[in-house]
């Protein structure tokens, strides 16, 4: 009869855990899921500010080609994360966080590099563009933060509770306070406000 007892009280714990980790996978999937579709549109926009300069003449054709291959890498990448986002919603299993991991890590490594190498000679369309990449690095690493790991339930809670990930409205707002801004400058000026968030 004890065993059984202990068994019982096992069991409750495993239940009790699973119960915990449900819902907190629901909720930071509900918060990607949220702000994905605001990110993606940001990658799109420098694309869009690109080829608004591209008339303007602001920059020259490599770097115009290198910026865009920025925007497309993100606007790819972001939207293969809301794609493995929806699949883990579905249908939670290890494979699917796997590929969400995967997508994340792959962001964090891809963007940096193809920005560091975009050598982008004006420096208020290089401090823009580089806004804009750390602004979509920061929350799809906050992202990240919120994965449950397989961690004692109190340690994850702590960690959870100090991110802070930015509502879908607030990241609008910063990109366009840090992107979007104007700068003086009437031909640079001209294409931020195609690339302004609404």
């Amino acid at each position: 009869m004890h065993s059984n007892s202990k068994a019982k009280i096992g069991l409750a714990i495993v239940l009790s855990l699973s119960i915990f980790a449900t819902g907190c996978s629901a909720q930071w999937v509900n918060v990607a899921l949220a702000d994905l579709p605001v990110l993606t549109q940001m990658a799109l926009n420098i694309a869009a500010m690109v080829a608004t300069l591209q008339s303007g003449k602001q920059a020259s054709a490599a770097e115009l080609a290198a910026v865009q291959n920025i925007s497309a890498e993100a606007s790819k990448d972001l939207t293969l994360l809301q794609t493995f986002y929806n699949d883990y919603k579905a249908r939670p299993s290890a494979d699917a966080m796997e590929k969400i991991e995967n997508v994340i890590a792959d962001i964090n490594q891809n963007l940096p590099a193809l920005l560091q190498a975009a050598h982008i000679s004006d420096p208020t369309l290089a401090a823009r563009v580089t806004a804009g990449v750390n602004l979509i690095l920061t929350t799809v690493s906050s992202f990240a933060s919120l994965i449950p790991q397989p961690a004692a339930p109190s340690t994850a809670r702590k960690t959870r509770q100090n991110i802070v990930i930015p509502k879908a409205e607030a990241l609008r707002k910063q990109w366009n306070q840090q992107v979007c801004a104007s700068t003086g400058n009437s031909a640079l000026d001209a294409a931020l406000t195609t690339c302004a968030l609404r």
